[in-house]
């Protein structure tokens, strides 16, 4: 009945991201400091206009007057000393944020025809395009988006050597594609960013940035734990910030993140951090993100009356929903939540008005497009009377000139020839390349074909192993048991003095051949289980220095013995490596399930290792080939000098 979150988000969160992700410095009083400063002392007009542009860029977000004032006191003066361009850009990201979309269009459309003509201010010229697209995609689509970020500023990026900016638009670029469900290749220009970013020895605005929008992408896929990673390098990051305005976007993403782990409890309080922050901060587009985060928190919790709220109190504030698009979808979650509820007379009042709506900016977008398509027409007729007059003016030129029409018949030989050339240089280049992914292809599958025959020998050589140990341990119990145990009857029949020490050994050897049986193939965890056989195990093997303490949580009872038994070889063979290698005094060994997902967790407090120096031997090799088999994974995590934690997660 509900959409997806991503899907009810997708356009909420395109349309506030430029406010959200505004380049304002982490350290805003500093910032401000500095321009209040060069504004005062500095005795250089055209900088001190400069910084005042900068005031205006920086409070138009949160405060319209003081930004107004700032941008007046640039516009009123008589002296014009900036770069041409760049006051257009400061009107255009004004009027962008007073959501005067035609004005805010033509500044920026007016700053990039001029900045285009030189080579200085780049930088400006990169962002101008930038905001002039984001302001279009509702209209234009996320391909008018992404040609823009991939045709002109990272190109523009490149060229300034500006790392920050280049950054910056490979995120943009990776939140595009995020938009639209493709959450991989939005990783992958979310990664390239990081690159860039890997260059700039000060962490920037860009770097927390990148990491929320990872943040973001994690969660849509769903990968929490690398989500959880990207937040705690951001967290890290602005931490130091407490008043910064990128603080409420911060606990949007820490309450995406709760959301993707259902606590949900801790999501709604990260969404009631950011709301204050928000409303301090005067940022209404992303106070009403949260509002609409919270409304999926409800519906995901199915507390259907305070999603109801959380939706009617969007509207009541007019924020978001002053854009057509963002008011049909908060009216169509209304009549979706009405109908749950019960109320179906206030859910088809909703869907009126969402359908009359949607009428209407059908509407409006026909309109657009005949507007459009009539300036074409006009240019093209425009077009068509220059080609005439170029056409007369040509004929004119023959006329006057006619031995010209020999070389000209030549250079066009000459052109079609270059332009043949060149068709059959295309052709061979797309079959070369063609070749080559065939080439490709094939090698993947051989080496598809390479690991599952590995794949298969290595099942086959631990289930031999496992039959030898059960043959072993069999034989062990039925004929070294059964001959320890006549022995020991023939001579506790036999009485003398040396009697008392022969029958010791003898039940020291029958204990010994027992533990050695019990090893090979344990009959507790056939006829006890998985938790049972593992806690004798950690019992047996610790010593008086050695401290083994196990734990389990939520086992079930019927999981098969075929999980049960590699996951009890993986502890063995974890706690004998930790006594030959680790010098470890405690082993904690931990084992949940929850729902259909077995975590298995050993941890020693012993010496570690560095993991990229270190040649695994045949014990770590067999811990992973016997995940492997379970379709399960293994992850090994060790400092020098501070132990070692194999983690092991399959399903039941």
């Amino acid at each position: 009945m509900f959409r997806t979150i991503f899907a009810i988000l997708s356009l909420f969160f395109f349309s506030t991201m430029l406010t959200a992700q505004q380049l304002v410095p982490l350290d805003e009083i500093k910032y401000l400091t500095q321009i209040n400063s060069e504004i005062k002392n500095n005795a250089n007009d055209s900088i001190r206009l400069h910084n005042y542009l900068l005031l205006s860029e920086y409070w138009s977000q949160t405060d319209s007057l003081k930004s107004r004032q700032a941008l007046n006191t640039v516009l009123s003066s008589k002296k014009k000393i900036l770069p041409e361009g760049i006051l257009d850009y400061y009107q255009g990201v004004f009027y962008s944020h007073q959501g005067d979309k035609p004005r805010a269009l033509q500044y920026y459309e007016k700053a990039i025809h001029t900045l285009e003509k030189g080579s200085k201010n780049i930088d400006f010229l990169i962002k101008s395009l930038y905001n002039y697209t984001y302001m279009q995609v509702e209209s234009k689509g996320y391909d008018f988006m992404v040609k823009t970020l991939t045709e002109r500023c990272i190109p523009l990026g490149e060229k300034s050597k500006n790392k920050e900016l280049l950054a910056f638009s490979y995120t943009q670029l990776g939140l595009t594609f995020m938009s639209v469900g493709q959450f991989e290749k939005a990783e992958e220009y979310h990664k390239k960013a990081l690159a860039q970013l890997d260059e700039i020895p000060q962490s920037t605005t860009v770097h927390l940035i990148t990491y929320l929008n990872l943040v973001s992408n994690y969660c849509y896929k769903p990968d929490s734990k690398s989500a959880e990673i990207y937040l705690k390098k951001a967290k890290q990051l602005i931490a130091p910030y407490p008043n910064s305005q990128h603080y409420a976007n911060y606990y949007y993403q820490e309450a995406m993140y709760y959301t993707t782990k259902q606590d949900f409890k801790k999501a709604l309080i990260s969404l009631d951090q950011g709301a204050r922050l928000a409303k301090s901060k005067n940022q209404g587009k992303l106070l009403h993100m949260l509002y609409f985060r919270a409304y999926n928190v409800y519906l995901m919790q199915k507390d259907y009356h305070k999603a109801k709220m959380q939706l009617e109190h969007i509207l009541q504030e007019n924020i978001l929903s002053k854009e057509a698009v963002n008011r049909k979808i908060t009216y169509t979650q209304l009549a979706a939540v009405n109908d749950v509820l019960g109320n179906y007379k206030e859910a088809y009042d909703w869907m009126k008005k969402s359908s009359a709506l949607s009428d209407s900016l059908q509407q409006q977008k026909l309109l657009e497009k005949m507007n459009e398509l009539d300036i074409l027409h006009q240019t093209a007729e425009k077009k068509q009377m220059i080609d005439t007059l170029k056409q007369e003016k040509k004929e004119n030129e023959l006329i006057a000139k006619n031995k010209n029409l020999r070389i000209t018949i030549l250079a066009i030989a000459l052109g079609l020839s270059l332009i043949i050339a060149f068709l059959i240089y295309l052709t061979y280049k797309n079959q070369k390349k063609l070749n080559q992914q065939i080439s490709i292809s094939h090698q993947q599958d051989l080496l598809h074909i390479e690991n599952e025959r590995k794949y298969e020998a290595t099942k086959a050589v631990l289930q031999g192993e496992e039959q030898e140990r059960q043959r072993i341990a069999q034989d062990l119990h039925d004929s070294m048991g059964g001959m320890l145990a006549n022995i020991r009857m023939s001579i506790s029949q036999k009485q003398d003095q040396n009697s008392d020490a022969l029958l010791q050994k003898i039940d020291k050897s029958i204990v010994e051949m027992r533990r050695i049986a019990r090893n090979l193939m344990p009959e507790t965890l056939k006829n006890l289980g998985l938790e049972i056989a593992v806690k004798e195990l950690c019992e047996s093997m610790s010593q008086k220095q050695f401290h083994i303490q196990f734990e389990a949580f939520d086992l079930s009872d019927n999981i098969p013995f075929k999980v049960q038994l590699p996951l009890y070889r993986i502890v063995q063979e974890s706690i004998s490596n930790i006594i030959k290698y680790a010098q470890a005094n405690n082993v904690i060994v931990q084992i949940s399930q929850h729902e259909n997902i077995l975590n298995l967790t050993i941890e020693d407090d012993g010496i570690g290792f560095d993991t990229t120096k270190v040649a695994y031997g045949l014990g770590i090799k067999n811990i992973k080939n016997r995940a492997a088999l379970m379709n399960g994974t293994v992850e090994i995590l060790s400092e020098e000098g501070k132990g070692t934690t194999i983690n092991v997660a399959c399903h039941v």
